[in-house]
């Protein structure tokens, strides 16, 4: 990697730290699937409001997408309700190596959780995340990002869960190869909330 690119990488992680601050109480998550290690810290929201977070999402092999987010959070039931949805969107900067490209996305989309009635240390979480051409820049030209996960409680404010995240770049121009999943297939992590 350039060294103009380790210094980008160095600011917008000491950005996503500093937004993720004011933050009294937080969620923590960290995934992993056969090529990728994903890490996010977000506000944790008990009421209606604003919540700010970022993530990172590390290849093995093939690059790293760094992601600051904001959105805003309805919770119908306080506490730890039967639902809790967020509407928003990523700022993000993506540097892929299987293609030596990089770029930058800003990406709308949502995320909801659904604890069951009846059995409330399980619970469903998805996730869906859109930037069509005109809202990515340099050699990236779309992002999509889709997850979809079953949670289960180990203790009050700790999750493990199994899901499925795929996340998918688009390129600008033949020359760098088309679409490509950056990833896509199963992961486990767990979630705490401070």
């Amino acid at each position: 990697m350039k060294t103009n690119n380790v210094m980008r990488w160095v600011v917008a992680a000491g950005l996503m730290v500093l937004l993720a601050m004011p933050v009294q109480a937080a969620t923590v998550d960290v995934s992993r699937s056969s090529d990728v290690i994903g890490i996010s810290i977000a506000g944790n929201r008990d009421t209606a409001g604003w919540e700010y977070g970022g993530g990172l999402l590390i290849h093995d092999d093939d690059g790293r997408v760094l992601a600051g987010e904001m959105h805003y959070v309805n919770v119908p039931n306080p506490g730890r309700g039967a639902l809790q949805f967020g509407l928003g969107g990523r700022a993000l900067l993506i540097d892929d190596d299987l293609r030596d490209a990089d770029g930058s996305a800003i990406a709308l989309g949502g995320k909801l959780r659904w604890t069951l009635p009846d059995y409330n240390r399980a619970a469903l979480a998805a996730s869906a995340y859109f930037a069509p051409s005109f809202s990515a820049f340099s050699d990236i030209d779309s992002y999509r990002e889709l997850s979809l996960r079953g949670e289960y409680f180990m203790l009050p404010n700790a999750a493990v869960y199994l899901g499925y995240r795929q996340v998918r770049l688009g390129f600008d121009g033949e020359s760098l190869g088309g679409d490509r999943n950056f990833e896509s297939g199963l992961n486990l992590g767990f979630r705490i909330d401070f």
